[in-house]
């Protein structure tokens, strides 16, 4: 009898504990850090790239970059060698848990691992996205820079560069059905960061081509975009960057007041009798 309740109680005991094992969430495999193989003096890159990938991204992305149920595909689309040193490089990848944001973040990777990340993934994945572009805001023009940025990036990021946000439709699941994007602004990105982005168009950026800007006017929308950090504000105080709307109010509101304040005066002035 004390037998068969004990034998009992096991049972109980293994059932209940793998409903707990399936209610919990998959934690990915994360194998030590990647040591050359004996004998060998130099490190291959490739041979870190994957160590890096199969420890860090496959286990949401899939071992083929096919992408899973936790994050998408890394084989299609504008995926390729800008995209995936973009994402490295500026720390939107990787991400603690799948349901994290991407956002911007000191990088995970040193230099040499984005560089063998990006070589592994290039060498083993057949990705239709743009290599890492070559830019060179010295040789862009800042006039030309300013044109294009104001016809194709103003509108999102501001005219001065600082970002801001853009409402749209996700849903029920939103209230209203109506859920907000923060548009980034420029503060922490670099040049080679600024050509990635506008030739992968990463999250809901559109993807700007060479045949609607060519690498010389990259240079130049680059050169611009660099300068929107330390603009020459001349003329007047420059109100946190955050343009013409500001401007207005501080006009309205100070300058119409000093305004009334003046004729309040003179005409107090004058109604006075001698």
């Amino acid at each position: 009898m004390r037998r068969g309740a004990a034998i009992l109680s096991a049972l109980i005991g293994l059932a209940l504990g793998g409903c707990a094992y399936l209610g919990g969430e998959v934690e990915p495999y994360r194998p030590p850090a990647y040591y050359p193989p004996p004998g060998q003096a130099r490190v291959d890159p490739v041979a870190v790239g994957r160590h890096l990938y199969l420890r860090d991204c496959a286990f949401c992305h899939g071992n083929d970059g096919q992408g899973t149920a936790r994050a998408p595909s890394v084989i299609d689309a504008t995926n390729g060698p800008a995209l995936t040193d973009f994402m490295l490089r500026t720390g939107r990848m990787p991400v603690n848990a799948p349901r994290d944001p991407t956002t911007h973040s000191e990088p995970t990777y040193g230099e040499e691992e984005i560089r063998a990340l990006v070589r592994y993934m290039e060498r083993e994945f057949p990705t239709p996205g743009p290599d890492i572009p070559r830019v060179d805001p010295r040789g862009g023009d800042l006039s030309t820079g300013q044109q294009l940025y104001q016809a194709h990036c103003g509108a999102c990021h501001a005219t001065t560069g600082i970002g801001g946000a853009m409402l749209t439709q996700r849903g029920r699941e939103s209230v209203g059905g109506t859920a907000g994007i923060i548009i980034p602004g420029f503060e922490h990105s670099d040049a080679l960061e600024i050509a990635e982005a506008v030739r992968t168009g990463p999250g809901t950026m559109p993807v700007f081509t060479r045949s609607l800007i060519s690498d010389e006017e990259l240079d130049s929308v680059v050169r611009y975009v660099l300068y929107l950090k330390d603009p020459n504000d001349v003329g007047g105080a420059p109100l946190g960057h955050v343009g013409p709307v500001v401007e207005g109010a501080v006009g309205w509101l100070i300058g119409l007041g000093v305004l009334l304040v003046v004729i309040r005066w003179i005409g107090t002035k004058a109604g006075e009798r001698p």
